[in-house]
Order: structure tokens, then sequence, then C-alpha cells
């Protein structure tokens, strides 16, 4: 009779959080696909290539970073329904539940309390929506996915060791730890990130008042070694390939400490307040010489200072989950260079895994209150429960709504970030393409003005921001204007062959034919260096035709 109980129990928790979590992403099933979906997905080469998922795994052709398990999910899916982007987002919002699960049952495992109303928050919080809706961020949800499989794993293996003996119990201990490391590479294989999921490991055998013995550090650490391997490919890959080595942020580490202190704050404030969710928020301005500036890092390291001398009071629990927290968001903090940081240094989408520890600290604590009182106070706390996940629903269905399409998802950022110069640039090329070009030019000069800044940081997106200024005069017929334009672009980032092209075609029908052929020439040069020989022999052809030959061979 308790069996039975306690299984409908199980499955009426199960299917409250697979039917609120499927009803809260309606909007987001029903959404087209937007910003950076085209180079992972629609316009990405590997998902139609006949030796498409060799090159996702065995060479550097990915797009973008090293996620050759994210590739090959895309390559799947594309056999199966093409380019429908229902498809994908559905296979994203199942993946968001079933870890939603899966951060149930480890909560159980651990025997926290409120494990089930944390899942439920987790699977309806708007901060995840982010990564749930944007079908370019597959990688964060599959990511977590086999973190979660691998941690586990790990507590089963950790389990049958400290309780079991026999020849069958170590098999079992032995397969499930096995299971946790292949877990842990696919999750690695998904998104670099999992890197920090030796640290989860080594918080569980802490909360759980296991021993750090030489044993257990042998064990943890083929998850360190595979973590740093990783960690190092990305980092190359950042820079050779995704455009970091064409960035330099200029940030000392004095800036590193503070950025990393106002975004951990700024992450826990979206967990408990999640209010003007923004796609990309405001870029701060660090200032090193102001000693309020370094308040936000001294007040969380107090923050754990108190919950390390609190621990024996309020037990292991706190310290455990804000080291969570901020053991899972250190990669995004800032101490290492990501390109994103270019025009923001926080994003929903960074703390899609780390958000579990917060909210399943001040579940277990509702938890514990609960317990504590009686049966009114016990009916009210369940009412305010019940609110709670129904008003998070909510807004993350309204906040679903706005992944629609791009003109929507960066209208809605403008709205909320009227000095984001990404959405205005971002709506400059959806004007463009729609042949509203006035209103084009009126956002990208807001777009230069407020991104002044990347002339230092990264001239070459900020000579683009000139360039397609040139391409709104060239459609208007504004020669003059368009070649003034093209040479702006050039004074700021010279070493671009496409640019120097396409001036030398405005100085061509201005009747200009030395400078064009000075600037075919100059393009030449560059596509050699670059090695792009396609590019260099067509731009060859193009010298030869207005009547010289003597371009570079």
């Amino acid at each position: 009779m308790g069996n039975n109980s306690s299984n409908k129990i199980l499955i009426t928790g199960v299917v409250a959080i697979v039917l609120g979590c499927f009803i809260a992403y309606l909007p987001a099933i029903k959404a087209g696909f937007i910003w950076d979906d085209d180079i992972y997905v629609t316009a990405n080469p590997l998902l139609t290539a006949p030796d498409g998922l060799y090159r996702i795994w065995l060479t550097a052709d990915s797009p973008s970073q090293y996620f050759p398990l994210t590739y090959t999910t895309f390559l799947i899916e594309h056999k199966l329904w093409g380019f429908n982007p229902a498809g994908y987002h559905a296979v994203n919002v199942g993946i968001h539940i079933i870890n939603a699960l899966l951060i149930w049952a480890i909560l159980r495992r651990l025997n926290i309390p409120g494990a089930w109303f944390a899942s439920a928050v987790f699977a309806l919080h708007p901060v995840q929506v982010e990564s749930v809706a944007w079908v370019t961020e597959r990688k964060n949800v599959l990511m977590l996915l086999f973190s979660l499989l691998s941690i586990l794993c790990w507590i089963e293996s950790v389990a049958a060791d400290k309780f079991g003996s026999g020849n069958s119990k170590n098999r079992k201990k032995n397969h499930l730890y096995i299971c946790s490391i292949l877990f842990c590479a696919l999750a690695l294989f998904s998104k670099a990130t999992a890197c920090t999921l030796p640290i989860a490991l080594i918080l569980i055998l802490w909360f759980k008042g296991i021993p750090f013995t030489i044993r257990r550090l042998e064990q943890i650490i083929p998850y360190i070694a595979m973590g740093i391997g990783i960690a190092i490919l990305v980092m190359w890959w950042e820079k050779h390939h995704q455009g970091t080595g064409f960035v330099d942020l200029g940030l000392t580490p004095a800036d590193k400490l503070i950025i990393a202190g106002r975004a951990l704050w700024f992450y826990l404030a979206k967990v408990f307040w999640p209010v003007n969710l923004t796609f990309s928020y405001p870029r701060w301005q660090i200032d090193t010489d102001s000693i309020a500036q370094y308040a936000r890092p001294a007040g969380f390291c107090l923050l754990i200072i108190c919950a390390w001398l609190l621990r024996k009071r309020l037990g292991r629990g706190l310290l455990a989950g804000l080291l969570f927290f901020s053991g899972m968001l250190f990669p995004m903090l800032g101490f290492f260079p990501l390109y994103t940081f270019v025009y923001s240094f926080v994003a929903d989408h960074y703390q899609y895994m780390s958000a579990i520890g917060p909210i399943a600290i001040v579940s277990a604590g509702c938890a514990y209150l609960y317990r504590r009182v009686g049966y009114n106070q016990k009916t009210i706390l369940l009412s305010a429960a019940g609110v709670l996940l129904f008003t998070l629903g909510v807004l993350t269905y309204r906040q679903c709504r706005i992944y629609t399409d791009k003109q929507t998802l960066w209208e809605d950022t403008l709205n909320k970030n009227r000095d984001s110069w990404l959405a205005q640039s971002q709506l400059a090329d959806i004007s463009f393409r729609q042949g509203k070009l006035e209103q084009a030019r009126s956002y990208l000069e807001r777009t230069i003005e407020l991104a002044s800044y990347l002339r230092t940081i990264h001239p070459r997106a900020y000579s683009d921001f000139y360039s397609n200024l040139a391409a709104i005069d060239q459609k208007q017929g504004r020669l003059e204007d368009a070649a003034g334009n093209y040479l702006k672009s050039l004074e700021i980032f010279e070493n671009f062959a496409l640019t120097h092209y396409r001036l030398a075609e405005i100085f061509v029908k201005l009747g200009r034919p030395e400078e064009a052929k000075a600037h075919l020439r100059r393009a030449i040069e560059i596509a050699e260096i670059k090695k792009a020989d396609n590019l260099a022999e067509e731009l060859r052809s193009r010298l030869e035709s207005l009547g010289d030959a003597a371009g570079p061979k």
C-alpha cells in the first residue's frame, strides 16, 4: 500500500513537471530561427555535406567552437525534418524537461529536502528560456543532460563503494564509475564548460561527509584531465577560429576581479528576481580606481566565509550550494577571454547549470520550514509555492515569445537596453534586407556612436559598420559617400581583401581606374597572405579586365 502511494506521488510529480514545462515553452516550439542559428544550423555546410560527420568530429571545419556532439544532433535532426525549426525547438524543450527530472533524482539521492520543488522551479524559471528557446544553445541543454547523468552515476558509484562489498558490488561500482566518465566526456563534447564538473563531484563528497582520500583523488583525475584538455583546445579554437585573436579586451587582473564579483551578484539577482531579462545586457563600465567597485567581489567572498563559519549550525548545504553556483560559473566570469565580452559581460544562458545551486538552497529552506510549522501554516506555504510556480510559468511563457523571430528578439532587446549597439546593428541588417534603407542607416549611425570603444578592442568588427553604411550608399546611388565610408572602414581595419575589392568597384564606376587598380592589387596581396587562392584568382582576373596584368602572382 505504501509503495503504491509513493509511486502515485512520483508519477504525479513527473507529470506535473512535464506538462507544466511543455505548456510554458509552447511559444518556443512554435518559434523560428534567430541569431547564430544560421551558423549552427540553417547555413551550416557540415549538416548537408556527405562527409559532414567526419568533419564535425575530426577537422577544424566547425563554424563555431568545438561542439561535435551538439553538431551531430543537428545533423541527425536535419535528416529527420530538414530545417523545420519546430523539430529543433521541441528537442531543446524535451532535453530541458529531462534535465529537470534528473535534478529531482539527484537531489533526492542526496537527501536534500524540497527536491521536487527545486526541479519544478528550475523547469519553469524564465532565466532558463535563453538556453531552451534558442536553438543555438542546444549545446547548453545537452551539456547539462550529460553532466547530470555523470553526477548521478558518480553518486551511485560512491554509494556502492561506501556500503557494498563483494565481486558483484565491485562490478556495479566500476560500471557506474566508467559510465560517469563516459557521460562527462559526452558533456565536454557538447560544450566545454562541462570542464567544471569535477568541482561538483568533489562538492558531493564534502557535502556527504565522505573523506577526500588519495583514492578519491585518483578517481577524480580522469575528469580533471579531460576538462583541462578540452579547455585548452577551446581556448586555442576561440583565438584562431572564432575571433578572439582579433580582439584585445584590454582587461587587467583588477578589471577581471571586478567583473567576476559583479557578475556573481547579477546572476544571483536574476535567479531571485527574474525581471527585465534581456538577450543582450548593457556592458558595464569598469573603473579600477573606484573603491566601491570592489565591494561586490568582497561581498561575495564574505558570503562564502559566513556560510563556512555557519556550516555546523546550518549544515553544509548553504556553502555547497554557493560553491556549486560560483564554481559552475567560473569559466564565464571573465578570468578567461570570451568573445561575447565585446558586447556584454553577462548572459542568461551562462547560468543554466549554476542556477541549480541557489534554487536548491531556497527549496531546501522552504521544505525545512514546511516541516516545522502547523497545519494552517503548511496550507499557506503550499499555496505560496503553487502561486510561485504558476508565476514562473507565466513569465517563462511570455519570455519565450520574444524568440519568435530575429526582428522580435532584437526589438525587445532594444526596448530593454537602449544602448545595445548589437541590437542596433542587427536591426540595421534586417531593415536593409527589407529595403528600408533610411531606417537601416539610422540604426547603423547609432551603432557607430555606441560601439566606438570597438575601434580599440575589435577594429575589424567596428570597420564593418562603415562598410555596411557604404553598402546603403551604394544601393541609393550615392557613390562618393560609399567610397568615403569604405575608406573609413579601411582606415580602421586595412587588412580586409573584400573591402578593398568593393571600394575598387566603386572607383571604377566613378571613373577613377588607377585608384581601383591600387585597391585590387592590395586585395590580391591580402588574399595571398591568407591563402585564399580562389579569391586571389578572381581578383587577378578583375585587375586584368581593367588593363593591368601586373598584379602579384
